[in-house]
Formats: C-alpha cells, structure tokens, sequence
C-alpha cells in the first residue's frame, strides 16, 4: 500500500510539472527545440511507465518494480542525452554517429514500443515493430515491401536523430496539441462542459426528441475542445444518455445518438483534434486556414446529425423535456457567459494570425481570472494544480503513440512505401477519383479498427494521400479527407469504439448501437466525396457567390439526406417519396448551379405537398 501511495505522489508532481511548464511555453516559448521535445517526450514517457505499471499489483511484486524502474532509467538516460546531444550532432557530426549515438537510439526505439503497448494496447507497437523491420530486411522481402535495405547505424540515427522519434509528431503535440488539451481541461474543471449542456438544455429541451438535440449540440461544443470522441462520449454521455432513455429512445439509438455528435466534434473547430495540428503541419498550412476550411463541412455533419435525430422523434411520436426540467436560458447564461466569450477569444486570436500556442495560452489566463472573480465555486491554488494534473494525465492516450508514430512515419518514408501504396490504389481505381476516394475510405475503416484517430489519419496521410493529389486534389484538401475518414471507425461495425462506449452507459446492444450510429453519422462518408467536387465548401481560395450557392445546396441535400434515411420528413415517407428525394439529394450534390437550382425546385415542390398532407392529416376528424 505504501508503494502505491508513493507512486501515486510522484506521478501527481510529475504531471504538474509537466503541464504547467507546457502551459508557461505556450505563452511565453521555449527556451530550445530540444527542450521543449525532449522534455514532452521524457515527461510522457515516464508518466506512461508509472501509471500503466507491468503488474496492475505492484505491492510485494519486486521483480515487476525492478523492471519497471529499469526501464524508466533507460528511458530517462536516453532521452536526456537526446537533449544534451543533439546540438553538438547536428552542428558537428551529422551523418557520423558514435556508437553511443546508435546504442541509445536503438534503446529508445524498441522502449517507445513497449510505452504504446502498454498505454495503447498491441495493434499501433505491433505496426511500428513491422516498420522498423521491414526497413531493415527490405531486400528479402516481396513485392511493394522490397527495397534495397537500411544499415542498423542509419536505421537507429535516422529515427533518433533526423525524422523520427523527435520529428514532426513529437513537435506538434508538444507544440500545438498540449496547450489546448491543457485549456480543455480548465474549461471542464471551471464548469465549461456544464454550462454549455445546461444552454442546450435550454434551447433544445422542449423540442420533440429534445434530449437527443440536447446531446447534440452540448457534446459538438465540448467535443470541439477535447478533440477525443471516447472521452466525450463518456464525458457528455453520462447526463445525455439517461435524459434520452427516460424521454422514450430506445437504448441503442440513446447510445448511437451520443456517439455520432462526440465524433463529429473532433472535427468542428476552433480545436478539433491532434489530427488536425498535424494536418496543418504537414501541409505548411496556418492552423487558422485550417480552421475555416473545416467549419462548413463539420457544422453540415452537425446539421445531418439534428435532422435525423429529429425526425426520428417526430416519426415516433417522442416529445421534449417536462417545462420544470428545462433550466432558464437567462439564468444559465448570466452565470457562465463568458464561456462563450472564450470559444470567441480563440477565434478572433486565430483570424487575427496568433499561433494556436498563443492562442490556447490566451484562453486559459481568461478561464482562470473570471474563475478567480467569481463569487461562487471560485477557482483556487488546489483546483488550478488538479486541473494540471488532470490535463498531464489526459494527454497520454496521445502522447503514448507519439514516439511510435514517428518511427512509423520515418519507415514509410526511408522506404518509399507511400507512393508505391498509392500507385496501387490508382491501379486498382483506374485512375477514377471518386472509385480511389472510396478506397481510402475503406481502406480507413479497416485502419480504425486497431489504431487511434491520430496514428489512422498519420498513416492515411503517407500511403493514401498521394494517390488524391496524384489525380489533381490540391495537397490540404487530400489530407482533409483523410482526417474526415480517419474518424469512421468510430461509428462503423465491427469495432466502433465510441458507439460500444455509449453502449455501455445505455446499457445496450454494442453491435445495435453500431448500427445505429452508422446510420447517424453517414453524411461523415459522403462529406469528403463533396471536397473533392464541390472544394467551395471549404471556402477558402474559391468566389463568395460560389461557396454561398453551394452550401446552401448542401444544407437542403443535407435535409433531403435526412429525410431519406429516417423516411419522415413532416410525415412517414414511401418508397416513392425517398425515390423523389433521391432524386433531388443526387441533383443538390452535384457541382453545377443549374443541377442545384433544379434540386432545391424539386425538394420544395414535393416536401410543401407533403406540408399539406399533415396538415389536413392532423385536422382530419377521427373515425
């Protein structure tokens, strides 16, 4: 019991000091790269080891502390000389390792394994043990996986020194992806996740199916901050999923309905997920561009999301929340207004062209003074050193893969597997964009079913990406794509993991609520095919009077959408009114203003005849 206790001491002070150093850098800079890389790595690492221990008992265990704490030193030792070496290699022996050089970059390499397997579970160690392998043994091995092969020395100085471990990956979720997870957590911890359930509440409970539309929009908006679907899930799903069940929805579809919003929120900005720090930092485009060309498409998926849930309550005769449960809107926001202000605050920083470090830093120093001023439940020392302590140990499940990730990344690349994969997709295609964007996004699926968001889009984004640009899609709107579908096997059978974490606070069906979370979040498919045809959704570079005409195409596709799924749209549709919104979806999507204007004619031609029907359906007297 004592060694716990003081394990448990020392991993509290380890994650203060980590979170608050990288909360001060964020706002202040720091002090080297190789500060501010390695420490990220070190800090994570040895956090990972302590909390994820060999043995779940350690108590009386010797033999698994012994190992434990041998691995931690090796750890420690070679990432500090990474730190202490890493000048002097680059400025004066770049190219000509010592054998100390090789010996702690081969250490490394095999210890960020063991750190992922132990976080993450095997499939990503597996993946980058097969990586570094495959590098090595490239000329013995068949077809697209030949190659001329790597020397261990320049295998082990490539990853340690160059573009590897401390490459690219590494330097986002240090750089960009740390900052907001800590500005994430003193959101949630000052009552940000409760004031904007307790607005939607408002806004939305007295609706038909309003609970539903309460999920909705309350886990977009804390979605959009924590940028991880799981822990939205659990964290909004909690108040939501009950709400639903007790208002009539079936188990599945409560569990579902939770799922398909916290997914969509790693997608809507201002933060998204690590995924999109990445995506900005691949393609050398600033996080704020990023940004606005994710806001249509994520705000569409949203749009899809509350229609079909709506019309699914209006198709079941399901009504809001009793008028004494609903929380007075006025009230809500006179307590916790500035929440929304700090949503704002990100915004204008990022428009106005301030990093995204900066601007997290922005948003945190605000969320603490106003929790400072406020009367009740005021923000102390204790709360702001537990808020850092929970954001250290939140950013683990990214963290653990980053090392791996880049071993990964930089196997790929020695090896030229990227373009040989997709020159395969493109022969598989014929060339054919729409054929090749369906083979990424089955290829994604098959992905998420043993990797992370983040190490799904990263590998998407080396083996799939060219292929689209290889056909003319412009680089950032490739890696968009990617992003979009790295996010479906959340919600698609057999694995879904964010659908089987809503199925057990509903405690429903995992595969029924797969089921019906697909359903839920198919527009997240059909979205990228819509990049590629139609880039104006993503506003940026293209003619205003264009990306007008075609959001407001896709905003009435996206009812016709919704419509025919849920087959209801002011009254149960037939097969022959689906037929007719088909037609109309089909006609909206299309890249052509004269298809659009003949859509939207279609749509509210046939969507006012059914207007009429329920109207003299409801005034019809009962027989």
């Amino acid at each position: 019991m004592r060694e716990t206790l003081v394990v448990r001491n020392v991993v509290k002070y380890i994650a203060i000091l980590f979170a608050l150093f990288y909360f001060l850098t964020s706002g202040f800079g720091a002090p080297s790269t190789e500060l501010n890389l390695g420490l990220y790595l070190l800090f994570t690492n040895v956090l990972c080891i302590l909390m994820h221990p060999m043995m779940k008992k350690i108590e009386g265990n010797k033999l698994a502390l012994i190992v434990d704490f041998f691995i931690l030193a090796l750890l420690i030792v070679s990432i500090l000389y990474w730190i202490i070496e890493y000048p002097v290699y680059a400025e004066f022996r770049a190219g000509i390792p010592t054998r100390m050089d090789v010996t702690m970059g081969l250490i490394l390499i095999f210890l960020s394994f063991e750190v992922t397997r132990r976080v993450m579970g095997n499939v990503l160690a597996i993946l980058g043990l097969i990586m570094f392998l495959q590098v090595y043994f490239g000329p013995y091995l068949p077809g697209i996986f030949a190659h001329r092969g790597v020397t261990i020395r320049q295998l082990s100085t490539y990853i340690y020194f160059t573009h590897g471990i401390f490459g690219t990956i590494v330097s986002t979720f240090a750089t960009f992806v740390m900052p907001f997870l800590i500005f994430g957590a003193f959101l949630q911890h000052t009552g940000g996740g409760d004031f904007f359930i307790n607005m939607a509440t408002a806004a939305a409970g007295k609706l038909a199916g309003g609970p539903a539309l309460v999920a909705v929009g309350g886990s977009a908006i804390f979605g959009s901050i924590s940028g991880s679907p799981v822990s939205n899930v659990v964290a909004t799903g909690t108040f939501t999923i009950p709400l639903m069940k007790r208002c009539g929805y079936k188990p599945e579809f409560a569990g579902a309905v939770e799922a398909a919003a916290s997914v969509g929120g790693a997608f809507l900005p201002p933060v998204m997920g690590a995924g999109a720090f990445i995506l900005a930092t691949v393609t050398n485009t600033p996080y704020g561009t990023v940004v606005i060309m994710a806001i249509t498409p994520a705000l569409l998926y949203f749009f899809s999301v509350t229609c079909m849930v709506y019309f699914k309550a209006n198709m079941e005769g399901l009504r809001g929340l009793p008028p004494e449960e609903i929380p007075v809107a006025k009230e809500i926001f006179k307590k916790g207004c500035y929440y929304i202000f700090t949503i704002v605050i990100i915004i204008v920083l990022l428009v106005m062209g301030y990093s995204p470090p900066m601007t997290a830093f922005g948003a945190t120093v605000f969320l603490i003074i106003c929790g400072i001023l406020r009367k009740q439940d005021r923000f102390t020392l204790k709360k702001f050193l537990d808020t850092l302590e929970t954001a250290a140990k939140s950013s683990l499940t990214v963290g653990a893969t980053a090392g791996t990730l880049g071993i990964v990344m930089a196997g790929i690349t020695l090896t030229g597997l990227g373009m040989k994969f997709s020159g395969i997709i493109l022969s598989i295609s014929g060339g054919n964009l729409f054929i090749t964007v369906l083979l990424v996004a089955f290829i994604a699926t098959i992905l998420g079913m043993g990797l992370t968001i983040t190490s799904a889009y990263l590998v998407l984004a080396i083996l799939a990406a060219p292929s689209l640009t290889m056909l003319g899609v412009s680089p950032v709107v490739a890696h968009m794509i990617c992003f979009w579908l790295s996010m479906t096997s959340n919600l698609t059978p057999p694995v879904c993991v964010s659908a089987f974490a809503g199925a057990s606070i509903a405690g429903a069906s995992p595969m029924r609520t797969g089921w019906e979370s697909f359903k839920l979040g198919l527009f997240m498919y059909l979205m990228p095919i819509g990049m590629v045809y139609c880039p104006q959704l993503l506003i940026v570079g293209h003619n205003l009077f264009y990306v007008i005409e075609i959001i407001l195409s896709y905003i009435f596709a996206t009812i016709a959408f919704a419509a025919i799924i849920q087959g209801w749209l002011f009254m149960p549709l037939k097969i022959f009114g689906r037929l007719i919104f088909t037609v109309a979806c089909a006609l909206l999507a299309a890249p052509e203003v004269l298809s659009d204007v003949v859509g939207i004619a279609i749509f509210l031609a046939y969507a006012f005849v059914l207007w009429r029907q329920s109207k003299k359906a409801q005034h019809a007297p009962a027989i």
